[in-house]
């Protein structure tokens, strides 16, 4: 969980595998420099949109783009080029993975499912990248989509609870007390519109942030619930 918002990233290769690192670190808001003679599709059209940067030659030693670099993917077919970015990268204290040798970089990347504010990862430590992968399909079926707006819903609800609320031990009295709302069943039926029951749940609480008002808002729930025709 590194915040790589702005910072320079590289990834060593031009095929599939760089194409997922790539778009990884794009994700992460990292500046990426893609270094490779060729390059997949989508790393062309990355690269002709201005999303990244793309070097089109192969890895030498002591390449710009590796020093300026916070974080490093070794990501060609030649395993041998791999160990040798990793060995430069980590001699210059860069952060580096190589694709094919999870473990024998410095830091190894989880299969992860991500909703919204939610990540959830998996990690063998590099022993069976396939089971990690095969946990990972399990758990996007057992966290859906409605945790990307609950997760959102309780981070406001939570700022609000913050302002209006000093005492930490009555705080954490009523954080839990949300955690007790049927509101996942609520989102995944689709019927609720999120930001409308977000406000309106956010009126509630900064009308009564104590544990009765927590309850009654539970209550209230109910009977939304039952309105929408959904139980």
């Amino acid at each position: 969980m590194l915040d790589l918002e702005g910072r320079p990233c590289a990834v060593i290769g031009g095929g599939r595998v760089a194409e997922r690192k790539a778009r990884a670190l794009l994700e992460a808001g990292a500046h990426v420099t893609v270094v490779s003679p060729v390059l997949t599709p989508q790393l062309e059209a990355w690269a002709a949109s201005g999303a990244l940067r793309a070097l089109r030659e192969r890895y030498v030693p002591d390449l710009p783009a590796l020093a300026e670099a916070r974080l490093v993917f070794a990501a060609t077919d030649d395993a041998s080029v791999n160990a040798q970015v990793c060995a430069e990268a980590e001699a210059l204290g860069k952060f580096a993975n190589a694709a094919d040798d999870g473990a024998g970089g410095g830091f190894l990347v989880p299969a992860a499912v991500r909703r919204g504010r939610l990540t959830l990862a998996v990690s063998t430590a590099g022993a069976s990248p396939g089971l990690a992968a095969a946990l990972r399909r399990r758990l996007e079926e057992a966290f859906g989509e409605e945790y990307a707006p609950y997760v959102e819903l309780l981070h406001e609800l939570r700022g609000i609870v913050q302002q209006a609320v000093p005492e930490t031990g009555r705080r954490q009295e009523l954080f839990r007390g949300m955690l007790e709302w049927e509101l996942l069943p609520l989102l995944r039926s689709g019927r609720a519109d999120p930001a409308e029951l977000r406000a309106e749940l956010a009126r509630r609480v900064l009308q009564d942030p104590t544990p009765g008002g927590i309850e009654a808002i539970d209550d209230w729930l109910r009977v939304y619930t039952r309105q929408l025709g959904y139980e």
